[in-house]
């Protein structure tokens, strides 16, 4: 004769389940937030190095674009003082960013042409890091933070 489960052990399983998921679930989704704004920042100042380097490659402009829309970066490099060439455009996760200064230009040398202190946020959930880059073109991070959100 076979037993099966009683509706008093059902409840108690999932009234087992509920707790742990409740508990679980908060420091998942914050760790998940975490690695979404990281990941943003990482790819980020890979394509930001990238574009510096190819403008010193090329010997001309070079640009980011930030479209925080579509949170995508586009790099292009200037053909003629009115055309510039799409060398690629990537996107940059699921963190959202925005940013003082949505165009980063490169001069020749690598230095950064009209950047002037422009900052970068990229945030998801309570997560938020911060990249300044500087009058030179040079990228600088902030400490990681975790935003306060009260309703």
């Amino acid at each position: 004769m076979s037993r099966g489960a009683t509706l008093l052990e059902l409840t108690m399983v999932l009234a087992i389940v509920s707790v742990l998921a409740t508990v679980v679930t908060p420091p998942l989704g914050r760790y998940l937030d975490s690695a979404a704004v990281q990941e943003a920042v990482q790819r980020y100042a890979v394509l930001h190095e990238t574009t510096r380097q190819l403008a010193i490659a090329r010997g001309a402009l070079a640009r980011l674009e930030l479209d925080s829309a579509r949170k995508t970066v586009t790099l292009a490099v200037r053909r003629s003082p009115s055309a510039w060439d799409t060398v690629d455009t990537r996107t940059l996760g699921s963190a959202a960013l925005s940013t003082s200064q949505p165009v980063i230009t490169f001069d020749p040398i690598g230095i950064g042409y009209g950047t002037s202190n422009s900052r970068i946020v990229f945030s998801r959930g309570a997560t938020a890091d911060t990249l300044f880059v500087s009058r030179t073109g040079r990228l600088r991070r902030s400490c990681p933070a975790v935003v306060s959100r009260h309703h």
